[in-house]
């Protein structure tokens, strides 16, 4: 909870010295949970790949942007961990990466590519999905356990409201799409994201994702690719 300092200032003598501290204790406290929880999406420079995980929140495609332009990029692989987030930032994301034409990356065995994820994943020039040929295309109850990984998708919804999100994907999220996929592939994306209005993704399986050319590849990067 913020207790903001101004609320102390009211307090005379020794207790305006007393509480203006404990005021100012709590009031870092709460800046510095809230950083901590709303600090959207994780970019980590490795040595083969940046490595983006976590929830995309609204500034992420503007931050993404601007760490990648300050940074030596040496390796042009993102590797993608995310269950979504924010679709404008996603698809702000997917932009920059396709105009420095990078590849993108989402393991099956490993990592959660969902929801706006996968906006950001149709963004590779080179687009690689790999060990998920294990994965069934559909609405599944669980892979390994109750984790569940690879490219996942759905409506996107606001406030929970699939229907309120409509315009939005019309406006937003389809024209991306079709400039960044191969026409199979932007149809049967397309086509599952408006049968979906649902929290549960329909998962993709790793040789229907090569069939449709939402993935180009289905190997792992052996090293940093140019």
């Amino acid at each position: 909870m913020q207790v903001p300092i101004q609320q102390c200032g009211g307090a005379r003598s020794l207790g305006i010295r007393l509480l203006v501290p404990f005021c100012a204790v709590l009031h870092a406290l709460s800046c510095a949970a809230q950083t901590s929880f709303n600090s959207g999406l994780q970019i980590d420079f490795r040595e083969e790949y940046i490595y983006v995980s976590g929830k995309i929140i609204p500034g992420d495609g503007a931050k993404f942007a601007q760490k990648l332009d300050k940074a030596n990029v040496q390796c042009q692989v993102i590797r993608l961990n995310s269950g979504g987030g924010s679709g404008v930032d996603a698809v702000q994301i997917g932009t920059y990466i396709r105009n420095h034409h990078m590849t993108t990356w989402t393991d099956g065995l490993q990592d959660k590519c969902a929801s706006a994820c996968n906006r950001i994943f149709a963004g590779g020039l080179n687009r690689i999905y790999s060990n998920a040929e294990f994965i069934q295309t559909g609405k599944i109850a669980k892979i390994r356990g109750t984790v569940l990984h690879g490219l996942g998708y759905h409506h996107p919804n606001i406030n929970g409201d699939f229907a309120e999100a409509a315009q939005h994907y019309q406006m937003n999220i389809l024209p991306f799409l079709k400039a960044m996929l191969p026409p199979k592939a932007f149809d049967w994306v397309k086509s599952t994201d408006q049968s979906n209005l649902t929290y549960d993704m329909i998962w993709l399986n790793g040789d229907k994702a090569l069939e449709l050319g939402i993935s180009t590849s289905d190997q792992a990067p052996a090293g940093c690719l140019p």
